[in-house]
């Protein structure tokens, strides 16, 4: 009898894993393994700045990192919409102060109601991904100039907008100026991670039964259970996490079901084929029957409504808009995490959850930092780092994994 330890083939019979060379390595780091080694990255990251002070693992800093990853997050969602098609916005912190601004001027000082003025301003961040999408898609002009050009042309209606004199629209004591202090009670963070969960243990169980039937094979407990296990343990720990201070912070919550309502439109929808298709090959996605000029504007729509969101939660947060809200860093830190976290540069590739990941590690990064009292140049050192390293990874996986 043959020493099946010896022989790769029989082994990999035995225990249902297929032989990988470097090849299929590669394919898996640029497809269904891409978060591995980002989340190596973080643990190795959480690991060296809870050595270098401890307080960096305390609930209260944890909720307080979750509370600053937010608004990051939401701008790198919406930016993953337009690089998957392999385009570019560079006026998103721009356009979120500028629907900012609407929505704050239109609540403090005309009187609207709350929630009219922030319906105004999403449009408002809407209608200008719009507008850039049409230029774009109908002039074929660069995406990279026309939004640069826009983000500057925004700058300037922001100090348009802004009252004479202070250049400054207080949120202090609005319901837009609470948003930050409202946490979730522990019932409804155990409430949030079931439904969170049960979501997607779903979704993932409807990937795998398509598969299924198409006779593409793949296994329940890798594919479904497994990965939906490991959910449900990360989510309990960090709903303890959060419980132990002050219990889950609503903007959290309210980013994950943001995450998950666009993973299932991305994953699980006609739209969200097309968007990877476009992204992939757009004139193999023409000739396949997609409005590919519909896909293009729709695309950099999405980007200036989640621009719009991040602009209005920053300016709750900081309690305000000036013209610091238009500031370039949310956009160099957005563009971060979207890449870090695996949307590729190139087009056709990435997840909503990448927008979660690479915020968490920039967000770490940054929060650690600051209590090991780096200096500054040491942290734009560091942050450079990290991007590059994430750009050169996108690069050599695009290149040798296949994956375009």
């Amino acid at each position: 009898m043959a020493d099946l330890s010896s022989d790769p083939k029989a082994l990999s019979g035995r225990t249902g894993f297929p032989p990988m060379n470097r090849h299929d390595l590669m394919t898996a780091l640029a497809t269904r393994w891409r978060m591995v080694p980002v989340l190596i990255a973080l643990a190795l990251i959480w690991t060296y700045f809870s050595w270098a002070n401890p307080l960096f693992i305390s609930p209260r800093n944890l909720s307080n990192l979750s509370l600053q990853i937010v608004v990051t997050a939401i701008v790198a969602l919406g930016l993953m919409f337009v690089l998957v098609i392999g385009e570019i916005d560079l006026s998103v912190a721009a356009s979120g102060a500028v629907s900012a601004a609407i929505s704050a001027g239109l609540a403090v000082n005309a009187g609207v109601d709350i929630g009219i003025a922030i319906l105004i301003g999403l449009g408002v961040g809407a209608g200008i991904g719009a507008l850039q999408g049409v230029i774009v898609t109908w002039f074929r002009a660069p995406a990279f100039i026309v939004t640069l050009g826009m983000s500057l042309i925004l700058q300037g209606i922001l100090l348009d907008l802004l009252p004479e004199g202070t250049n400054l629209i207080s949120l202090v004591g609005t319901p837009l100026g609470k948003i930050a202090t409202l946490y979730l009670s522990p019932g409804m963070g155990i409430a949030l991670l079931g439904a969170m969960t049960a979501l997607y243990g779903f979704l993932s169980w409807q990937s795998w039964r398509a598969s299924h039937q198409q006779a593409l094979g793949g296994s329940l407990l890798r594919e479904v259970l497994l990965p939906t296990a490991a959910i449900a343990i990360a989510g309990a720990a960090a709903v303890a996490v959060f419980n132990a201070y002050r219990g889950v912070p609503g903007l959290v919550a309210f980013l994950l079901v943001l995450l998950a309502a666009f993973s299932y439109v991305t994953t699980q929808t006609r739209f969200g084929l097309y968007l990877y298709a476009v992204g992939a090959n757009a004139e193999a996605a023409r000739r396949a029957g997609i409005s590919v000029p519909f896909v293009r504007i729709a695309a950099f729509t999405l980007t200036g409504l989640f621009a719009a969101l991040g602009g209005m939660i920053a300016a709750g947060r900081v309690l305000g808009v000036s013209p610091d809200s238009a500031d370039t860093t949310l956009l160099l830190e957005a563009i971060a995490a979207a890449v870090i976290g695996g949307v590729s540069l190139f087009g056709g590739r990435g997840s909503v959850w990448a927008a979660l990941i690479g915020a968490l590690v920039i967000g770490s990064v940054s929060n650690g930092m600051l209590l090991i009292n780096a200096s500054t140049q040491t942290r734009l050192e560091v942050q450079g780092a990290i991007l590059t390293l994430a750009v050169v990874l996108d690069a050599l996986l695009s290149r040798r994994g296949g994956a375009r």
